[in-house]
């Protein structure tokens, strides 16, 4: 035990600081957890148009009339269809906040560089003849889930390159008595120019190729394959459990660092999901993010089953207070009272079930949900604070979600229960040891 507290304390834990703290992967996080509220209200609109309840359509169109359907799924069309903007834009600001540069400037660069190097025209069917039109920014599409990557490849790029030219003083410089704002406006002149040139280059460059934009090249080279081998697979997901849960073992929030790498090619996954609820077909991925979202029960690790187990099970006075102050917190998926107050957190003996429980649930949801015996999830985003099982009936849109994670929860209770036992035994005799030894104080004192 000594070895593995040793090994999390000198080898995992400088590593695992390192990435977190890394200032591209921090930008990409944030950018995303920026734009995480507007996903919750596209998603709250999606929810009321399809609320899994019989008859509820025809009750909508008997309420409201026939284009009511579409028009109540606005709010998701300039929030999940139109995201790529919203995320080059988001990182672009993030990288350049923590360079200390114009973030505004770069953020607008972003979008514009992000435009540049995507299609602005679409193709409309008429009476079965497809018309090209030009000029027009789509809503979905490249501008939607799909451009995910190239918006964060385009706003890392862009920021460097701008965050060079403005550290290095290649700028236009104005006299002092020139206020602050129109400054700052012209100090991003020549970097801009200068960026906006290059992509204009890359587009040329792309459109002598059979790829003809950037997108399809990243698509067809980047994104099909990790969708394919990594993110959507029951390997990958197992991996991903295991990354999160590991660095959750030395104290670093394992979710914001993964789900950061792993975001982006979640969310096409999720929207090709969504895309199918609103054709009427089934969900065809299982792994999204909110795959994860039904695993990580009371937070990382699943930790409201431990809370259950110190509440029920344990003898020690100290744990089940501790289970008991836990408890409202875990039901909103909050597990910092667990992970630091049992600890959890570089501690070996937790070490085991707070990996091996996650990765067991994972393997149970996705052959349930493979097998057709659990609905899979819609793509809809939820707060992550909504308590469990309500929480499961929201994602999949189905009771047999709810049903999945009251399972869920007895299993982890019973991976955690001997590991528990123990600890609870170690507990109990060190309060023992402390009355007694406070007993004999008062026997010696009132002796006295």
């Amino acid at each position: 035990m000594e070895k593995i507290q040793k090994f999390l304390e000198t080898k995992l834990l400088p590593f695992a600081s390192k990435m977190a703290g890394q200032r591209h992967l921090a930008a990409i996080r944030d950018g995303f957890i920026t734009f995480i509220p507007f996903l919750i209200i596209g998603s709250i609109f999606i929810i009321i148009q399809d609320f899994p309840a019989p008859g509820w359509q025809e009750l909508q169109v008997k309420l409201f009339g026939e284009f009511f359907n579409q028009f109540i799924i606005l709010p998701k069309r300039v929030t999940y269809d139109i995201m790529s903007l919203f995320i080059v834009a988001a990182i672009s600001y993030k990288l350049a906040q923590s360079y200390r540069v114009d973030a505004l400037s770069a953020a607008m660069l972003g979008i514009s560089s992000f435009v540049l190097l995507t299609p602005i025209t679409t193709s409309i069917d008429i009476n079965g003849t497809a018309h090209v039109v030009e000029k027009v920014i789509t809503v979905g599409g490249w501008y939607g889930t799909n451009g995910i990557l190239v918006a964060i490849i385009t706003a890392l790029v862009v920021t460097e390159i701008f965050n060079y030219f403005i550290k290095k003083g290649i700028t236009i410089k104005m006299p002092d008595g020139v206020p602050p704002a129109v400054s700052r406006a012209f100090s991003a002149l020549v970097p801009g120019f200068i960026i906006i040139v290059a992509m204009l280059l890359v587009r040329l460059l792309f459109l002598q190729t059979d790829y003809q934009y950037i997108h399809e090249f990243i698509y067809q080279i980047v994104s099909v394959p990790m969708e394919s081998l990594v993110a959507n697979n029951l390997f990958g997901a197992i991996g991903t459990v295991f990354a999160i849960s590991l660095l959750w073992c030395v104290g670093l929030n394992g979710g914001t660092i993964v789900n950061g790498i792993m975001r982006p090619f979640w969310v096409p996954l999720q929207d090709e999901n969504l895309a199918a609820i609103e054709a009427g077909k089934s969900a065809p991925n299982i792994i999204t993010e909110q795959f994860f979202d039904m695993i990580w029960i009371g937070g990382a690790g699943a930790t409201l089953a431990v809370v259950f187990v110190l509440i029920y099970r344990s003898k020690s006075k100290q744990y089940r207070e501790l289970g008991k102050m836990s408890l409202a917190p875990g039901l909103f998926n909050i597990n910092e009272p667990i992970m630091f107050g049992l600890p959890v957190v570089l501690n070996p003996i937790c070490m085991i079930p707070l990996i091996l429980g996650p990765i067991v649930i994972t393997i149970i949801n996705y052959t349930a949900m493979a097998l057709n015996l659990v609905a899979s999830p819609t793509g809809v985003i939820i707060p992550w604070t909504t308590p469990p099982v309500i929480q499961g009936f929201l994602i999949t849109g189905h009771w047999s979600g709810a049903v999945l994670q009251l399972v869920d929860i007895l299993v982890v209770m019973f991976i955690w229960y001997p590991f528990i036992a123990v600890m609870d035994k170690k507990k109990v005799a060190e309060e023992s040891g402390v009355a007694t030894g406070n007993s004999k104080n008062t026997n010696n004192n009132l002796g006295a």
